[in-house]
């Protein structure tokens, strides 16, 4: 296979020793932070505004620092150390304890050592929950780089089950093809002839599903299994 899916552990490995990685893993994983924080918080942040959106992204860095791959996920875990932080920041910011929070979290000197015991406990679970908000996080990106928006698919997603279909049957050619899938990944662009020669579809149909095949490709080539495009009609 062309591709090689890296995971998100090993990603957060490399960022350990790689600024470039650092950066490009934050950039992806700001959503995931915002989320996370605005959840604690209780009300709409943005970035370059808000105080609390940047501790979000100095504890996602630590936790990107003081990362286990051996221990668990990575995505509980940093969520675990946003949680934590966002916190601690909110409660030096009141200077009273007005807000509410989790177990455990009674005393400020208690964090770091809650935050270890937590972290044994908690981050090595799989979470379902988690692996969608991840994929969808990768999949946003990945979708990026080829210049589609999820709107964009959205809006041109096929409505009959025939059509989808016939354009997931379309992207299961590619990714059998070794060098049809090589073509789509260095080019960029949908080999509609080679496609056409195989299932004798028309040209027009494979133009106009053009960006959902793509997004298929994308999606069972990098391993999105909790992704909806990927499911139905005989999944991946």
């Amino acid at each position: 296979m062309f591709l090689k899916k890296i995971s998100l552990e090993e990603r957060v490995i490399k960022s350990k020793t790689s600024n470039d990685e650092l950066n490009t893993l934050i950039s992806d994983f700001k959503p995931f932070i915002a989320s996370v924080v605005r959840k604690k918080v209780g009300k709409y942040l943005e970035y370059g505004a808000d105080d609390e959106l940047s501790v979000g992204l100095s504890a996602f860095m630590e936790a990107v620092n003081s990362f286990d791959i051996k221990k668990g996920t990575f995505l509980s875990f940093s969520r675990l150390v946003i949680n934590a932080r966002v916190i601690d920041f909110l409660r030096k910011k009141s200077k009273i304890r007005t807000i509410s929070i989790d177990e455990d979290f009674r005393d400020e000197n208690e964090v770091s050592t809650v935050l270890d015991k937590k972290s044994m406990e908690k981050y090595t679970l799989e979470n379902e929950e988690d692996s969608v908000k991840l994929e969808v996080i990768e999949y946003a990106s990945l979708l990026k780089n080829w210049n589609i928006s999820f709107d964009e698919l959205v809006r041109i997603s096929p409505k009959k089950d025939t059509l989808r279909r016939e354009y997931k049957n379309a992207a299961k050619v590619i990714i059998d093809n070794d060098n049809i899938l090589n073509e789509l990944l260095r080019t960029k662009r949908l080999p509609i002839q080679e496609i056409e020669k195989i299932l004798k579809i028309h040209r027009k149909k494979l133009e106009r599903g053009r960006i959902y095949i793509i997004a298929i490709v994308l999606a069972i080539v990098n391993g999105l299994s909790y992704l909806d495009i990927c499911k139905g009609d005989g999944g991946r």
